[in-house]
């Protein structure tokens, strides 16, 4: 999938339409899941959000619904998501990026905690350009998680993981976890990584295969992006997520025509940070 950095809205419309079509063909199950969401936990400096077939300046504690979203940050800037799956990802200045796919099941009782997904999940992320940072949740069994570039991809497992794609490379480097990184189809085996490795991907020369560089990740540039992926895992505490019934919202007459039949709808729930005691008591001994 190939478009120019600067598209029109009526691109993102067809775009919008065909993550929709992506959603509804791809259900994890045989009982449909509610759609996913993206919910804006942190913005710095100046962006643009293309999602449900508008265009959005970014806004702190706004969510949308994560199928067909298109992010773009520009210079001196970052934000900070939130995936209903619990899953947060950090998002660099100049990078842009689109959600493909992402669907997940029903949530289960009494499972939504910020450590583990509420319900399995399955997503699909390309990366345009610019760098992405990604703090897990601990993902469920059945779960798949892919962030893609035009030089390969990577099958994301846990834990931390930052990835950054230029036109002449791409390098994924795993903080902490478990990552498997393919350069195309042909690459079904691909390479996993341990923690504190990096893998460079670039494409090869005159149809020859791309190539996989691995090694260290250098100590200085190891903890700047550690510093950047922390924003994400931050991020994960700030917002909870549950699913209520649609139904209630139409009343007896039921749903409104055109509705997907499906009775849940997921809810963000910022999370309000408790405040200090005031009433401090002083021991006479202290005084």
């Amino acid at each position: 999938m190939k478009t120019s950095p600067k598209f029109t809205v009526i691109f993102v419309t067809i775009l919008l339409g065909c993550g929709s079509q992506v959603f509804a063909e791809g259900q994890l199950g045989a009982t449909k899941g509610p759609t996913s969401k993206l919910y804006l936990s942190e913005t710095k400096g100046s962006g643009h959000i293309y999602a449900d077939g508008k265009i959005f300046k970014p806004k702190q504690a706004t969510a949308f619904d994560a199928p067909g979203t298109v992010i773009e940050t520009e210079a001196n800037s970052h934000q900070a998501y939130v995936y209903s799956n619990g899953t947060a990802m950090y998002v660099d200045a100049n990078t842009r990026l689109e959600v493909n796919r992402f669907v997940q099941e029903r949530f289960t009782p009494n499972s939504n905690t910020t450590e583990a997904e509420p319900s399995a999940s399955q997503s699909d992320i390309f990366l345009w350009r610019g760098l992405v940072g990604v703090c897990t949740s601990q993902l469920v069994s059945g779960s798949t998680m892919n962030y893609s570039t035009e030089h390969g991809s990577v099958t994301i497992r846990g834990r931390k993981i930052a990835i950054h794609t230029s036109p002449e490379e791409t390098i994924v480097y795993l903080i902490d976890g478990d990552v498997t990184v393919r350069t195309g189809k042909q690459d079904t085996g691909g390479h996993v990584l341990k923690s504190g490795e990096r893998a460079i991907l670039r494409p090869g020369v005159a149809g020859a295969p791309a190539t996989v560089t691995i090694d260290q990740i250098d100590k200085n540039f190891l903890a700047e992006l550690d510093e950047k992926v922390t924003v994400a895992c931050n991020a994960r505490r700030t917002v909870s997520f549950e699913t209520i019934e649609k139904n209630a919202e139409f009343g007896a007459a039921g749903p409104a025509a055109g509705d997907n039949g499906n009775p849940d709808t997921i809810v963000p729930v910022p999370v309000i940070p408790q405040a200090p005691p005031t009433n401090i008591t002083v021991s006479p001994a202290a005084i």
